[in-house]
């Protein structure tokens, strides 16, 4: 792999090119903030240089700051690893330069790449480069004069909409705001670049030093009344996320005191936030998701993953036609079978809405939609499975269905056709008990909408090939899901570790507690709803059904609760017919029903769980762990039965899977953060006062008595079947 560097050239108009790499995306390492000083230094020196254009190798500026030094500073909690580029590089060395510097920007420029183009005197850009500051997505904020500079070249509006919602825009787009000097073809952008740089250094055009500029940021009072109500918005839409309002401080500090007082602030809150959990949870997500593409044995054997042109979906209800609607926008010829025309037409009619959702919100152009929508086929036979390369059976959970289908289409397809369930809980060797081809035979867990969730759950048997997995896989890469491969179990990996999310909030609601008050208190930890608002939304009958699931696979540690039976009596069935714990219309927010209270009383006294027949009293905090807990619990027997690669697919799983917030690092790194011991202890006086639903597992316990980390790698003695 090419090491980082940084070249420079001096043409015969005395300008000099300074032209940094680092493959694939240019990335900032320390190697290259060292190239630049020394080119830098040394076209300052030359008097046969006047001008300099600074510029990325590989059709690309820059992807921003090599964020492998988070990791570092996150392992020893010393910010010193973080180099001072804001103002000895930024500042002194290009800013204030004594000769002008010119900014070639092609391909993107993000983060500290932006920010580096921000402190030149002028910027060229290609027609498609893509601009932005997405530093907030790990938990900081722009550490090197963007909070500064961005709002002085585009204005304080759309300045803060970039940095708190990481929104990029086009050079096109940056052009009219300010932000961009002028667009130049990839083969010109060098000679314009070279050209405008001659101009400022003869004074034919301005040398402006944007931290120095004021006229975009209208009034004080303005500015300050502008970040005030971003100030409010971001409390709504990212209360837990300190970088949000760290952010609008700095904004206003360089508002009120001026652009170098704003960098001078935005350094030190940079590096204080680099430390923080927050950062240390979104930069170890971003970490994991790319350390899902390496699975033992499949990845690493040499193995190239086949090509899949043509996929048969069986099923157009919800899930399979969100699946479909995956494939053909992802030029994947679809083959959509249902049993009957009335279904088939159904399914055809869910998919042409998404796609078109998919154009009204802009993410999808017409033309674009008319080519996805061509790639679609409905049959009611097998007649056309002959040669199709992958067959996703996504119909409901039953067993003898389910292996009725994997017989036909064993029958239907070629020999080598990939043979794909879409089952959320069912044993995969059921399924396929009744073929002859159990190495060709693979879940694909999709989340619903498949087409909008970006995560896919792989899940192999003891005899699926893993030239299968890696199909798999690469059909999870073409369609745009971060995949994480899984053994095969009841629920799976992530159904499985979640399955107590929902029983320990059950157990407390008939302990007593208030049913709204534990989705508020959820819902203020981060996820996006509450328990009983999520088993609203997925249908009482899921609920009654997975519940059999676990309780059949794990009786030792399964609730029966006695209140979804008596909500479905009661005539509720949640959002599917409006009345479930709260009430649905359309077009306004749900509300809590509270004349399903009743019906929970009469819950709690068929349970008959409450001590000495009294309501238990817990501390907000003792509500959240209670439910949690169990989930870390269940997360410690999957890694300790083997049931994924690494802990921190856990993760990746939890937070894209069942949205668990993503600034807490996913299921596994919170609870290293909250204390192994913490939560062995919790559990096992919960165990002792409420029964063994909450009895530690013996992984947890060995863990928390060690003092080790969940996350630390598994040490097997024997490699289960299911080891990955």
């Amino acid at each position: 792999m090419a090491k980082p560097c940084v070249t420079m050239l001096i043409g015969n108009d005395a300008v000099a090119v300074i032209t940094f790499s680092n493959p694939p995306v240019n990335a900032l390492a320390l190697q290259i903030f060292a190239g630049f000083k020394e080119k830098f230094s040394e076209a300052m020196t030359r008097d046969d240089v006047k001008a300099i254009v600074l510029t990325g190798d590989g059709g690309r500026f820059s992807g921003g700051f090599d964020i492998n030094v988070f990791q570092t500073v996150h392992k020893t909690g010393d910010t010193s690893h973080i180099p001072d580029v804001s103002i000895d590089l930024v500042v002194n060395t290009i800013e204030d330069a004594k000769k002008p510097v010119v900014a070639a920007v092609q391909g993107l420029a993000l983060g500290g790449g932006l920010e580096l183009a921000l402190g030149c005197h002028a910027r060229i850009a290609t027609p498609r480069a893509q601009l932005g500051l997405p530093e907030l997505t790990l938990g900081v904020i722009p550490g090197c004069g963007g909070t500064q500079r961005l709002p002085r070249l585009v204005g304080l509006p759309k300045a803060i909409e970039m940095m708190l919602y990481s929104k990029s825009i086009t050079s096109k787009e940056g052009k009219k705001l300010g932000l961009v000097d002028a667009i130049a073809s990839p083969e010109e952008l060098l000679k314009v670049s070279r050209q405008w740089a001659s101009d400022i250094a003869d004074r034919r055009k301005p040398w402006i030093s944007s931290l120095q500029r004021t006229d975009k940021l209208g009034s004080p009072s303005e500015a300050i009344e502008l970040i005030k109500v971003a100030r409010e918005q971001a409390k709504r839409t990212a209360p837990n996320m300190p970088q949000h309002q760290a952010c609008l401080d700095v904004i206003l500090e360089g508002v009120v005191h001026g652009g170098y007082s704003g960098v001078l602030k935005e350094d030190k809150v940079f590096r204080e936030l680099a430390t923080a959990d927050t950062s240390r949870g979104l930069v170890h997500v971003f970490f994991a998701q790319r350390a899902t593409s390496k699975v033992p044995s499949v990845t690493d054997i040499g193995l190239k993953p086949r090509p899949v042109k043509k996929v048969a979906v069986i099923g157009g209800g919800l899930m399979g036609s969100g699946i479909a609607t995956a494939l053909i926008l992802s030029n994947i010829y679809v083959i959509l079978k249902e049993i009957n025309s009335d279904f088939l037409f159904k399914g055809i009619k869910m998919i042409e809405v998404n796609v078109q959702g998919l154009v009204a919100r802009k993410k999808l152009t017409k033309d674009r939609a008319v080519t996805a929508l061509a790639l679609l086929k409905g049959v009611l036979d097998y007649s056309e499975f002959k040669d199709v390369d992958m067959v996703i059976e996504a119909v409901i959970e039953s067993i003898p269905l389910k292996q009725k289908i994997f017989s036909e289409i064993e029958l239907a397809c070629h020999s080598h056709c990939i043979l794909v369930s879409d089952t959320s809980t069912i044993d995969l060797n059921l399924i396929g008990e009744k073929t002859q081809s159990q190495d060709r035979i693979v879940g694909a867990h999709f989340f619903s909408p498949a087409h909008v969730m970006p995560f896919l759950e792989i899940v192999r048997t003891e005899k699926t090939s893993a030239q299968v997995v890696l199909d798999l896989m690469e059909v999870g890469r073409a369609i745009k899901k971060v995949s994480v491969v899984v053994g095969n179990c009841a629920g799976f990996a992530v159904n499985r570790t979640f399955f107590p999310y929902s029983q320990s909030a059950h157990i407390l609601v008939n302990l007593g507690l208030d049913v709204f008050r534990i989705d508020r208190l959820i819902s203020s930890f981060g996820l996006p709803m509450g328990p009983f608002q999520l088993q609203d939304l997925v249908g009482y009958g899921v609920a009654v059904a997975v519940s059999k699931i676990f309780a059949e696979a794990f009786p030792d540690r399964t609730f029966r609760s006695p209140v979804v039976d008596l909500l479905i009596k009661d005539g509720r069935n949640g959002k599917k017919n409006g009345k479930g714990y709260y009430i649905y219309q359309k077009g306004i927010k749900p509300k809590p029903d509270f004349s399903v209270l009743p019906v929970i009383e009469e819950a709690r006294r068929k349970a008959n769980i409450m001590p000495k027949g009294k309501p238990i009293s817990l501390t907000d905090e003792e509500v959240v762990e209670m439910i949690l807990f169990p989930v870390v619990n269940e997360a410690c027997r999957v890694l300790d039965e083997g049931f994924v690669v690494r802990a921190s697919d856990l993760d990746v799983a939890s937070v894209l899977g069942m949205s668990f917030p993503s600034y807490r690092g996913g299921i596994v790194f919170w609870a290293d953060t909250v204390g192994p011991k913490h939560i062995y202890t919790s559990l096992k006086k919960w165990t002792e006062v409420y029964g063994s639903f909450y009895k530690p597992s013996r992984f947890l316990e060995e863990r928390a008595t060690n003092g080790i980390p969940l996350s630390a790698p598994v040490k097997y003695s024997s490699t289960p079947m299911s080891r990955l």
